[in-house]
């Protein structure tokens, strides 16, 4: 009986780790926008690889303007969006 009660608590506290850690276990992105969008436009932009949570990898723009958190989802097989990632990981390795 003491077992029982010692694990239901050590799976609780599990649980409540999980959920104030922020851990996401689903695709950030419901749908994917495929136009172009340009690049005086982007904030920032967040490449998610694909993981347990999601089974594809996903990008994330957030756009400039009043609105920061105004975030896009676009399609990472798209051809600008492609472009888009290789020239900011090559900015980001020559930085360092």
């Amino acid at each position: 009986m003491d077992c029982r009660v010692i694990a239901s608590v050590l799976i609780c506290l599990a649980f409540v780790s999980i959920t104030t850690t922020g851990l996401e276990l689903r695709c950030s992105c419901i749908k994917r926008r495929s136009e172009f969008i340009p690049r005086k436009h982007i904030h920032q932009l967040e490449i998610i690889p694909a993981g347990a949570h999601c089974e594809r990898p996903e990008v994330i723009i957030t756009m400039k303007g009043g609105k920061l958190n105004n975030k896009i989802c676009v399609d990472p097989e798209a051809r600008w969006v492609k472009t888009l990632i290789h020239s900011s990981t090559r900015k980001m390795g020559q930085k360092k």
